[in-house]
């Protein structure tokens, strides 16, 4: 290989708009059979040749010794451009003397290779993992396992260590440095530490629940009941995760700040969890049933129950009738039958709706925070709103009174001092709330304008579905046959 150096005597070079060296043949070309302009990108890893008519005619035909002599005048390595290449750009000249585009024809043998970035790999995965088991999308819940016990002294996680880069060799020759990859932090939260031989493992301290939350590994004890909560145990309480091996009862409150497991079903019930859930069967109720989570909520069944997710929601056969709210995705395995279900991303289910057109609402795009966040806004403004007309109404009639007895009394100047009091804080207070409305509104707008957002339906859309995304609204008339998606484009709603 030859060193790169401009051979500034044999050509000439500029940057092209993209920062490129651009070299055309010199005056020792001018009487050549063409113009070859040379374009090498900014990293000297590709080049690129146009030819074009040479400023005197009667050159003759272009051959490849001409082309690899420009090109090894340039500076640039002769090796990096082939024979056949040179030849091959020489014969589309001859054929017609008309100009030839600029292509490439020539890339480093020999690029540089960027290191690989530091990784963590789970010797014992705290995340909830499942995939349909059959080709019908089932997916066996009580087979899944939301609490990972671990004893003292266990390893947990293993770093990678980021690896160096690998130097390249441009088309000038020279060296070209590559990045070397990038470090992590471990991932070390409350009773985890690294090992004392290999601080790129990472051990449990105590013995407990893996979690992970806020991107740290973390083992918490955990709490456990045997059977079911209910007048036997009553309302459960407890700072860290829970197992509770049996039932929840209706009207009871399950209370915990890690994850939450439940073996069987969960009737009319508040459940606020700190982590993720998992029910293996089902949550029913008449209505008044909820289930709050910072994590996601993975369940068998649901039916005419909240629930509310800062993850994903996952059902692994229908849901009937019910708020599903998430800030994540939604997936039903089976039917979604009734209720709504609001995603910040994608809504999939099986079958949406049922046959006696019962209304189903599904929005696609939406953070349900933000949508409830405006509408306590709006509330708000419209409560001030008329308290505001009615301070108005108030102070005409304070001022009808004034001209009839050209004086006040001092219960009237004290009332009239105060009316007018709120009504300034009002006015002053208003342009605020419509400036925070404002924003949120935009936030909302930018949600749904996010690339794959959608509601994907793998069977049949029934009559009675109803599907928004922004502020699109398309209502299904009649009986869609699956596979069909849902999305927002160009500010449309498009089947697809």
């Amino acid at each position: 290989m030859l060193p790169g150096k401009a051979d500034n005597s044999a050509a000439s070079a500029s940057l092209d708009t993209d920062g490129s060296a651009l070299r055309s043949n010199s005056e020792s070309e001018e009487n050549g059979p063409a113009c070859i302009a040379i374009r090498v990108s900014e990293d000297a890893l590709k080049g690129h040749i146009a030819i074009h008519p040479p400023a005197r005619v009667g050159g003759g035909d272009l051959d490849a010794g001409f082309v690899l002599r420009c090109w090894r005048d340039s500076g640039l390595d002769p090796e990096t451009l082939s024979h056949a290449t040179a030849h091959e750009l020489a014969q589309d000249w001859n054929r017609s003397r008309a100009p030839v585009p600029e292509r490439e024809v020539a890339e480093s043998a020999h690029p540089p290779v960027p290191g690989e970035s530091a990784r963590m790999e789970f010797l014992v995965d705290p995340r909830i993992g499942f995939k349909p088991v059959d080709q019908g999308g089932t997916v066996d819940f009580r087979n899944l396992n939301l609490i990972k016990p671990v004893s003292a002294g266990q390893a947990l996680a293993r770093k990678i260590p980021a690896t160096a880069g690998i130097p390249g060799i441009d088309l000038y020759g020279r060296s070209v440095p590559a990045p070397d990859g990038a470090d992590i932090e471990m991932p070390l939260g409350a009773n985890t530490a690294a090992a004392p031989a290999d601080p790129d493992l990472i051990l449990a301290s105590v013995a407990g629940v893996l979690q992970l939350k806020g991107g740290l590994l973390s083992v918490s004890e955990c709490f456990v009941v045997d059977g079911s909560v209910d007048y036997s145990t009553g309302n459960i309480a407890y700072g860290q995760a829970a197992v509770i091996r049996g039932d929840i009862a209706g009207g009871f409150t399950v209370d915990v700040g890690g994850a939450l497991e439940v073996g069987g079903g969960v009737g009319e019930s508040n459940l606020r969890v700190g982590g993720d859930v998992l029910i293996k069967k089902g949550f029913l109720g008449s209505g008044n049933g909820l289930i709050t989570s910072q994590g996601t909520v993975n369940l068998g069944f649901s039916s005419n129950q909240t629930i509310r997710a800062h993850g994903g929601i996952a059902v692994e056969k229908e849901s009937f009738n019910c708020r599903l709210l998430s800030r994540a995705g939604i997936s039903v395995f089976g039917a979604l039958v009734g209720g709504r279900a609001v995603a910040f991303g994608e809504i999939a289910c099986r079958i949406a709706g049922n046959d006696m057109g019962t209304k189903t609402e599904l929005e696609a795009g939406v953070d349900y925070i933000l949508q409830e966040n405006r509408q306590m806004l709006e509330e708000k403004i419209r409560e001030l709103t008329g308290h505001l007309a009615r301070i108005g109404v108030r102070l005409k009639d304070f001022r009808e009174a004034y001209r009839a007895r050209k004086r006040f009394t001092a219960a009237e100047a004290k009332t009239l001092l105060a009316l007018r009091e709120v009504q300034e804080k009002i006015s002053a207070h208003l342009p605020e709330l419509e400036r925070r409305k404002a924003d949120i509104t935009g936030k909302i707008r930018l949600g749904y304008q996010r690339g794959g957002i959608c509601v994907r339906v793998e069977r049949k859309v029934n009559p009675g579905v109803v599907v928004k995304i922004g502020s699109e609204v398309l209502r299904i008339q009649e009986e869609m046959a699956g596979p069909k998606v849902f999305q927002y484009l160009q500010g449309r709603i498009r089947v697809q």
